[in-house]
């Protein structure tokens, strides 16, 4: 059986991003050197992804993993359901800030078609110390064991960049995920609709 690891991701405007304390992103890489995030992982199927850094030019790729996911997917990613994508919302995931976000796709190259298979991403809070992160997998590559690795890079990246403290939304019976984050020493909290998941750093890096 396939476990669905979408996890609710706020779609951050002006508004939530004063409501929720979290830097307006600007959308510019400048220095950010991309591969010091790149890296490649074995899934269960014995199939080789590269997670690095999401990037403008993925646009068209980002699309086409949308397209797979199924409804209960955007659901769990979006709280609600999408049906299209206009370009102004792929811009939005695709062209980051890397100061104040960080996309990772997971990237599978077969017969030199390149795909993305999930995204893992974290904004980062005003203060510097916080941070949100939100997971995918699209449905054709769920119950790979690619979930697990995207999450486990994301939070060492959390951890180079000095952050404190990281937590994910998820609806409360997106049982596939809470059961992903638990394991990885996650603390769940269940508040009116949703799932929060808080994992502080620090506690970790001292165990």
């Amino acid at each position: 059986m396939k476990v669905n690891y979408g996890v609710h991701f706020v779609f951050v405007t002006e508004a939530t991003t004063q409501k929720r304390g979290v830097w307006i992103v600007t959308l510019n890489e400048g220095n950010f050197d991309p591969k010091k995030y790149e890296t490649l992982v074995r899934m269960r199927d014995g199939r080789t992804v590269l997670l690095r850094p999401i990037r403008p030019e993925d646009e068209p790729l980002w699309l086409e993993m949308f397209q797979n996911f199924s409804e209960e997917s955007v659901r769990y990613r979006f709280f609600h359901i999408i049906k299209d994508t206009p370009h102004e919302m792929r811009a939005r995931y695709c062209d980051v800030d890397y100061d104040r976000e960080i996309g990772i796709v997971a990237e599978l190259e077969e017969e030199g078609r390149r795909k993305i298979l999930g995204v893992v991403r974290l904004i980062i809070e005003a203060d510097g110390k916080n941070g949100e992160i939100a997971f995918i997998v699209a449905d054709p590559w769920q119950g790979l064991g690619l979930g697990s690795k995207m999450v486990d890079h994301m939070i060492e990246i959390c951890k180079d960049r000095g952050l404190e403290t990281i937590y994910a939304l998820t609806l409360p019976n997106n049982y596939g995920a809470i059961r992903l984050l638990k394991k990885r020493g996650f603390t769940i909290q269940y508040i009116n609709d949703e799932a929060k998941a808080t994992l502080n750093l620090k506690d970790k890096e001292q165990k």
